[in-house]
């Protein structure tokens, strides 16, 4: 046994990881390490989970065409017991509530006809047996039904729920429900016990500076306890589509750092446009996220550091202070070198020195125990 609490959490997700192994066989346990749930890096926004492969919606401002997936969905082929394991089977995973964050929802609409239950057996199986805080977006209409369920399979889950327009939804959104069905899903699950966010991305540049007033105020009336404003990424076949559609894509370019090359992504300066949102959903009363993991983590009801500094309304929160004594010893446990550690501000800055993939993980470990921004420094 150790008194340290990042030591602790490494035996503990390898206790999971034999725990978990004894419910499959060993053909499963060896066709679940080829999985890449085992073996991707986590994302700002924490480990993306898919749950089906392409998706039907067609969102002409959508990039999985450019990732080489199809306008149709293949059901993710894992169960949720074998989720988890290639999840605590993943180097750069932490488990647990002061875990890595999960973000369900990337490559695919998790809620869709084909991948709905898919989408709960996957949030009932992380919240049994990894108890990490998990978030989703959608642009399904959600039930009354669904939001209770949700509740019940993790009451602190993060639901986002993406309206970027209302006026061009049938040309940007073609397959998608309507406005009205997502603000009613917002409603479902505010009346379930959740919190709900509205989803403001991507920003599209000549349309939500038009309609971001009226989409924050029908999603605070609806129940959205804030806002997340997000960047579009754009490709040709992207800056093509919503040409085509009557969409002008000259203010969009002229915000581009660069032009995009065959498939590469390239995301778009916005920041006065998010700026003005989030100042906006200040001002009627919702709360302000500048980036989807502080809503992940907010819900989950916790701050991070970074919220804390930009945030006037939690400037006050207390917050864990990072112990150089204890990162120093985690470090050593991995085999790795750690000193010179120091906050500032909502960052901490470390010296670290050893094997780059333990590395990864030391940085996700910290950064999810003490809600901080790690940074290494020479």
């Amino acid at each position: 046994m150790t008194d340290n609490p990042l030591i602790e959490i490494i035996e503990h997700k390898e206790k999971l990881r034999r725990e978990l192994g004894k419910l499959l066989s060993p053909q499963e346990r060896r066709e679940i390490l080829r999985d890449h749930h085992a073996r991707r890096r986590p994302r700002p926004c924490g480990m993306t989970i898919h749950t089906g492969i392409g998706c039907t919606l067609r969102c002409t401002y959508c990039y999985i065409e450019d990732m080489g997936f199809k306008w149709n969905v293949t059901l993710y082929p894992l169960t949720g017991t074998q989720l988890v394991y290639a999840l605590v089977s993943n180097h750069y995973f932490v488990p647990g509530k002061n875990g890595t964050l999960i973000a369900i929802g990337s490559v695919t609409e998790p809620f869709l006809p084909q991948t709905k239950e898919k989408a709960f057996e996957y949030i009932e199986a992380i919240s049994e047996y990894l108890g990490n805080p998990i978030q989703f977006s959608t642009k399904m209409a959600l039930t009354s039904e669904d939001a209770k369920r949700l509740k019940q399979s993790d009451p602190g889950i993060s639901p986002l729920v993406t309206i970027i327009t209302i006026k061009y939804h049938k040309k940007l959104e073609p397959y998608a429900p309507s406005p009205s069905m997502r603000f009613e899903a917002i409603k479902n699950l505010a009346q379930a016990g959740l919190k709900p966010v509205l989803f403001l991305r991507p920003i599209i540049p000549g349309v939500t500076e038009h309609e971001y007033t009226e989409l924050l105020e029908r999603a605070r009336r609806s129940g959205a306890i804030g806002v997340v404003a997000g960047s579009l990424r754009v490709t040709p076949l992207i800056l093509f589509r919503l040409k085509s559609i009557g969409i002008q894509v000259d203010e969009i370019k002229k915000r581009l750092p660069r032009i995009p090359r065959k498939h590469e992504q390239v995301a778009l300066y916005a920041e006065d446009i998010k700026r003005k949102i989030l100042d906006y959903a200040v001002k009627i009363g919702l709360l302000p996220f500048p980036e989807a993991c502080m809503a992940n983590i907010y819900t989950h009801e916790a701050i991070c550091w970074k919220m804390k500094y930009l945030n006037p309304r939690l400037s006050s929160a207390r917050l864990l202070e990072p112990d150089e004594n204890i990162i120093v010893e985690a470090a050593k446990h991995l085999g790795l070198r750690a000193n010179k550690v120091k906050r500032h501000g909502f960052n901490l800055m470390i010296s670290l020195e050893g094997r780059r993939e333990d590395k990864v993980f030391f940085l996700e470990l910290v950064k999810c125990y003490y809600k901080i921004c790690p940074r290494i420094v020479k």
